[in-house]
């Protein structure tokens, strides 16, 4: 499965890039299972690359919007859009430290794809 994570309010804090709680976990979890996970983002790519590896976290960051080399699964994001690729996961925005967005479970993003509810599954 190939997950997409937007970065900007998704994986970072839209105010002040402090990492989304769990999400270097979740990230970590999902390539054990078998996930490809990528990133994307509508500012500076080079700039958004060096502070997710900065933050520990490796992986190619892509412009929103453009040709990708592949069809992501699912796509998480904030504020998913129309024309994203494969199944859109919205996820409320992490904002700061002081206003946490929630954890996003793995169990959901792997439950998601395959049209399962996790919870009852």
């Amino acid at each position: 499965m190939r997950i997409m994570f937007d970065l900007m309010g998704t994986v970072f804090g839209a105010i002040d890039m402090s990492l989304r709680p769990g999400i270097k976990e979740t990230i970590k979890a999902l390539r054990e299972n078998g996930c490809q996970v990528g990133f994307w983002t509508s500012g500076p790519v080079e700039q958004y690359r060096a502070v997710l590896n900065g933050a520990g976290i490796t992986g190619e960051v892509y412009r929103k919007g453009v040709h990708l080399p592949f069809v992501p699964d699912i796509c998480v994001d904030d504020s998913p859009e129309e024309w994203m690729p494969g199944e859109l996961f919205a996820v409320k925005p992490h904002i700061s430290d002081v206003m946490p967005g929630v954890s996003i479970l793995v169990a959901e993003l792997m439950g998601f794809n395959e049209k399962r509810n996790f919870f009852r599954d």
